[in-house]
């Protein structure tokens, strides 16, 4: 076993504990390299368009997955909410092990992600408009008012934790 896991206040409730979190990590899964470009993991999942426009709420992120089959997730926000805990866990760790992630899947490997600062604030970013506006987006429709104030306070904190990591 290796380092805890930075990420354990956060992940596995609503951070990490989406359908659209075990797809994420499933995307994670399928990678070959060992270290991965935030920029590539942006592209890939479409949500650097999604981003750059302000469409956290509405964007369609998915991935291909081979063969003209893509995996579409449900709401970009669990992309970017559970993507910026995961590039956190990186930056705090050094890499991520996916065991640790979801004991439950299959997938054994260890990354790490190389991010430049531009695509880690595109990503606070999204953070910022589902921080301020939380109740506008369909996961709201989803969720209890104290379970949508507690993840904006994950996200909050997710958030801050990342802008002191990129500001070291």
């Amino acid at each position: 076993m290796g380092k805890d896991l930075y990420i354990a206040r956060w992940w596995g409730n609503f951070v990490g504990g989406s359908d659209d979190s075990l797809l994420l990590l499933d995307y994670f899964g399928m990678q070959k390299e060992e270290k991965l470009s935030l920029k590539k993991i942006m592209a890939d999942l479409h949500i650097d368009a999604i981003l750059k426009n302000g469409d956290v709420n509405d964007g369609d992120a998915y991935f291909e997955m081979g063969d003209s089959c893509e995996a579409h997730f449900d709401m970009a926000v669990d992309v970017v909410t559970d993507l910026s805990a995961i590039l956190l866990e990186s930056l705090e760790n050094g890499a991520v092990e996916m065991s640790a992630l979801d004991e439950d899947r299959e997938y054994a490997t260890t990354f790490s992600i190389l991010a430049g600062e531009e695509d880690v604030r595109l990503l606070l970013g999204g953070l910022d408009s589902f921080i301020a506006v939380p109740q506008e987006y369909g996961l709201a429709e989803m969720m209890t008012e104290e379970d949508l104030h507690e993840l904006v306070d994950d996200c909050i904190e997710i958030r801050d934790s990342l802008q002191k990591a990129i500001d070291h």
